[in-house]
């Protein structure tokens, strides 16, 4: 291993793996204050931030969380908030509680609760009617400088337990190692409204592709990050980071944030016998063709 010196010019600042679990510190929990373009200045609710930035662009992920003693709710819990996720697109996952979302533009409604997956575009206000008395989401904010040339304009909702008949072996080229397998995945979300975001479920474990899976599901697999950023919440089963610089190891369980670095190389182990994230890649920079 090199020197300190020698790390540090090797490793960027900004290379880093996050991680957090869904139930943070209570010192970590803060008001959530944003300026909405159409009311001002708003506080509502509190949250804790797991991932404070990525390799470009502006990158958060972490936990938002609602209740009877938070800014912004009702005695009982229940809290109404107007957002239009003018930070940036977002992607969050319902942890506990339920909800009503209104897309104020069009009167399309949808219901949420434990599991569902709300994929917001930057810039659409939809009114949030939360009952009480609790609720928890995780969120994943990412805002780049290019805009794409055909922005989503829609509130999606699906749901982390969707189960479409065509999965998609998970395929890319590790710089170093060359071709790589590992489990499959599908999109939720192919793009956003700036740069490169795209969003996924992906799953590995015993019968499921993957170039190094042993005969318990465990799968091993290098890792940079060729595609950007990624941002993930662990689903399902426990997951090994190893820092290939470093030798720094981190341990995941289902319900953890883990931020991994476009361009830091890591070894990635899914123990088995299954694991599932929902996924969020990013990046500052538009697709080539």
């Amino acid at each position: 291993m090199g020197t300190n010196e020698e790390l540090k010019v090797a490793t960027p600042f900004n290379h880093k793996v996050h991680g957090g679990t869904q139930n943070p510190a209570p010192d970590q929990w803060v008001p959530f204050e944003w300026e909405e373009p159409r009311l001002g200045k708003q506080v509502q609710g509190e949250i804790a931030v797991i991932r404070t930035h990525g390799t470009s662009g502006t990158l958060m992920a972490g936990f938002w969380r609602t209740g009877p003693t938070s800014p912004g709710g009702a005695k009982d819990g229940s809290h109404t908030v107007v957002y239009s996720a003018p930070l940036g697109d977002e992607t969050a996952c319902v942890i506990e509680g339920s909800a009503t979302l209104t897309v104020n533009s069009t009167g399309q409604k949808f219901h949420i609760a434990p599991g569902s997956i709300v994929s917001s575009p930057k810039n659409l206000e939809v009114t949030w009617e939360i009952n009480g008395p609790y609720f928890k989401k995780y969120w994943c904010i990412f805002n780049g400088t290019q805009a794409t040339a055909a922005p989503p304009g829609e509130l999606l909702v699906t749901n982390m337990n969707d189960n479409p008949a065509d999965w998609e072996a998970y395929h890319f080229v590790e710089p170093k190692e060359g071709p790589q397998v590992a489990g499959e995945l599908f999109f939720i979300r192919p793009s956003g409204s700036t740069g490169t975001m795209m969003s996924g479920i992906w799953r590995s474990g015993k019968g499921i592709p993957g170039t190094n899976v042993d005969g318990k599901g465990a799968l091993i697999t290098p890792y940079t990050g060729v595609l950007g950023d990624e941002t993930i919440l662990l689903l399902e089963g426990e997951v090994d980071v190893v820092e290939t610089l470093t030798g720094k190891q981190h341990h995941f369980r289902a319900g953890d944030v883990i931020g991994l670095s476009s361009g830091m190389h890591i070894t990635w182990t899914s123990r088995g016998p299954f694991s599932k994230k929902l996924w969020v890649i990013t990046r500052d920079q538009l697709p080539v063709g």
